[in-house]
C-alpha cells in the first residue's frame, strides 16, 4: 500500500477505462477530495476521458459535488447508476446525448460487485421483470447513446430471470475512516458500508487497481478488528484527508454510526395537519405492530415522525436500503443515514433480505401511477432521475403503500375534520401511460401483494380490475376534485367509506388503538 495525494491519485485514473466508486447521498462515503483532484485533473488537461462511470448509488449535494465532479462534456462516455437525482449536472449531460446512460436496480448493482469479485456469471434474479430493465422495455437505458445491452432475459426451468451483466471494474475509487500502514481500513465513522469490499475486490480481482480515501492514518495494529471492512491486501493507494465529514450535515455524529445512542426527539416541523402530515398519518395506519418496514424519501419521510408523535416508535422496526436497520430515518441532503441504528449490514446483504421477501411493508412515492397501479418515479420528461432502490425494494415487500398529493403544485386546506381544494394542482400524477415503469402493478397482482394509493383527498387500492377508489375525504367532491384530476376514471369500490376522522385530530390520533381496532 501506498500513501499518496489526491492529486498524484487522480493522474492514476486511466482514459478509457471502467471507475466505479462508492458513496450515498450528499456526502456519505464520498471520496469527494479524489474526485475533486480528478476533476481538476480533467479541466487542465482533458484527461482521463471517456471513462465508464458505475455508481451503485446516488452522490453529490445536487450542485457541485459528488458525481457532479465528473459531469463535464468529454470526462465519461458511460455511465451505469442505481440514481442519478443526486447529480442534476449529470442528467443534464444525459439528456443532451453527450454520454450513454444507463440505470440499473441500486441493490442489483451492490450484488453484481460482489458477483464480480468472484468471477461471476453477473446476477440472475427476478428484481426489475415487467419495470423499465427488463429488456422487453428499455432494458436500463435512459437515452438514445446507450445501445449496449447491459441486462437479458433468460429462461431458467420455465420460469423468466434477468441477467445483469458483469461491467469489469479498472480502478475502485472507495472509501473508510481508517487505514493502517498496511492498508487494513475500518469503518468506524461510517453511516453505512455500502459495498466497498465487494468493489474493492471487483477491481482487484480484475487486474485493477483500488484507491482508497480515509480520515485517519493509524498504527499498525491499532484497529479494532472487528471495524476492519477492507482487507490491505485488496488496497494499492490510500489518500488521507482529515477534513473528510462523515455526512453533508456533520463532520462527525456518533449516533449516524452507532458509537453512541442519541435521544432522538420528533417532531412535525409545522402547526396543524398540512397534507403532508395527514398522508403521513393514514399511511402509518397500515402498518402493524413487529412489522419491518422501509422508509422511502419523499411524503413517507414523515412516517417516523407519526409513530414519534404516536408513542408507536418501538413497535415497528425501521429499514433502509443503505444497510441501516432499527433506528431513525434522516431526511434532507443526510437521507439514507439513519440516527442510532440497531444494525449496519454491508449494502449486498441488506438487499438479499429485501429481494428474499423480508419486508413487511414500505411507505414510498409515486410520481406517475396508471390505471393497472404501474408507477413511475424514474424518469419524469426529459430529467433523468433513477430508480434507486426503488425496484430493489418494492417487487418482493408484502404490503406496499405509495403516498403523494392527487396532483403536483395543489393546495388544500384540513381542518374542521374535511378537506377543501383551494387550487386543484397543475400537474396530473394519475395518467393513462407512465413515462417507465419503475414498479409493476401487474407483478404485484400475480403474487398477491397489498397496494394501496394514499393522497389527501382519497385512498385507492390496486385490485384485479385495477385501481379502485376505496376511501374519500369529507369534503372532497368526487367528481371535482378526484375523477376531473385524473386522465382515467378508476373503479369505485361498492364499500366505499369516508377517511378516518382520527386523520383530522390536532392531537395523537390514537395510533395504537387504531392498530387493535384493525388487527
Amino acid at each position: 500500500m501506498k500513501i499518496l495525494t489526491a492529486k498524484e491519485a487522480a493522474e492514476l485514473i486511466p482514459n478509457s477505462k471502467c471507475i466505479a466508486v462508492s458513496g450515498s447521498s450528499a456526502a456519505c462515503l464520498v471520496p469527494d477530495a479524489v474526485y475533486k483532484a480528478i476533476e481538476d485533473r480533467y479541466l487542465e488537461s482533458g484527461e482521463p476521458r471517456s471513462i465508464t462511470l458505475l455508481h451503485p448509488q446516488g452522490e453529490g449535494n445536487k450542485n457541485d459535488t459528488g458525481l457532479a465532479r465528473f459531469a463535464h462534456k468529454g470526462l465519461c462516455k458511460r455511465v451505469i447508476g442505481g440514481h442519478w437525482g443526486m447529480s442534476p449536472k449529470m442528467g443534464e449531460l444525459a439528456v443532451q446525448e453527450e454520454l450513454e446512460a444507463y440505470n440499473l436496480p441500486q441493490g442489483v448493482l451492490a450484488q453484481l460487485m460482489r458477483d464480480m469479485s468472484a468471477h461471476g456469471p453477473g446476477v440472475i434474479t427476478k428484481i426489475g421483470l415487467d419495470t423499465f430493465v427488463d429488456p422487453r422495455q428499455s432494458g436500463g437505458k435512459m437515452n438514445q447513446s446507450a445501445k449496449e445491452d447491459l441486462v437479458e432475459l433468460i429462461e431458467i426451468d420455465g420460469e423468466e430471470w434477468l441477467r445483469y451483466k458483469p461491467i469489469p471494474v479498472d480502478v475502485a475509487i472507495i472509501r473508510g475512516t481508517s487505514s493502517d500502514p498496511d492498508g487494513y481500513i475500518s469503518l468506524e465513522e461510517e453511516a453505512h458500508y455500502d459495498e466497498v469490499a465487494a468493489m474493492a475486490a471487483a477491481a482487484k480481482n480484475n487486474g485493477g487497481i483500488v484507491i482508497v480515501q480515509v480520515k485517519y492514518l493509524v498504527e499498525r495494529n491499532s484497529i479494532d478488528v472487528s471495524k476492519i471492512k477492507i482487507p490491505g491486501y485488496l488496497v494499492d493507494y490510500v489518500v488521507v484527508d482529515p477534513n473528510q465529514t462523515q455526512s453533508n450535515d456533520y463532520f462527525y455524529r456518533p449516533g449516524y454510526c452507532g458509537a453512541s445512542r442519541e435521544p432522538v426527539t420528533m417532531q412535525w416541523p409545522k402547526e396543524g395537519i398540512d397534507e403532508r402530515k395527514f398522508i403521513a398519518r393514514r399511511q402509518a395506519m397500515e402498518l402493524r405492530p413487529g412489522m419491518l418496514v422501509n422508509i422511502g424519501v419523499g411524503v413517507s419521510n414523515g412516517v417516523p415522525i407519526i409513530l414519534s408523535e404516536e408513542g408507536c416508535w418501538e413497535q415497528i422496526t425501521l429499514s433502509l436500503e443503505q444497510g441501516q436497520s432499527g433506528g431513525v430515518p434522516v431526511m434532507g441532503l443526510d437521507a439514507g443515514i439513519m440516527m442510532n441504528p440497531r444494525i449496519i449490514l454491508d449494502h449486498p446483504v441488506q438487499h438479499d433480505l429485501y429481494h428474499g421477501g423480508i419486508l413487511d411493508a414500505t411507505c414510498l412515492s409515486a410520481a406517475e401511477t396508471d390505471f393497472w397501479g404501474n408507477v413511475n418515479v424514474s424518469k419524469l420528461g426529459k430529467s433523468v432521475t433513477g430508480c434507486g432502490g426503488f425496484i430493489d425494494i418494492s417487487q418482493e415487500t408484502k404490503k406496499i403503500v405509495f403516498g403523494g398529493t392527487l396532483c403536483a403544485k395543489s393546495k388544500v386546506r384540513i381542518a374542521d375534520g374535511k378537506v377543501t381544494v383551494l387550487e386543484q394542482g397543475t400537474i396530473r400524477k394519475f395518467v393513462n401511460q407512465v413515462q417507465q415503469i419503475t414498479f409493476s402493478g401487474k407483478r404485484a397482482i400475480e403474487k398477491g401483494k397489498r397496494v394501496v394509493f394514499i393522497t389527501e383527498r382519497c385512498v385507492f387500492e390496486l385490485r384485479k380490475d385495477g385501481l379502485t377508489l376505496v376511501e374519500i375525504a369529507p369534503g372532497i367532491d368526487m367528481e371535482r376534485d378526484i375523477f376531473a384530476q385524473m386522465d382515467y376514471r378508476p373503479l369505485i369500490a361498492d364499500d366505499l367509506k369516508p377517511m378516518p376522522a382520527e386523520l383530522f385530530s390536532t392531537g395523537r390520533m390514537g395510533l395504537k388503538e387504531l392498530w387493535a381496532q384493525n388487527s
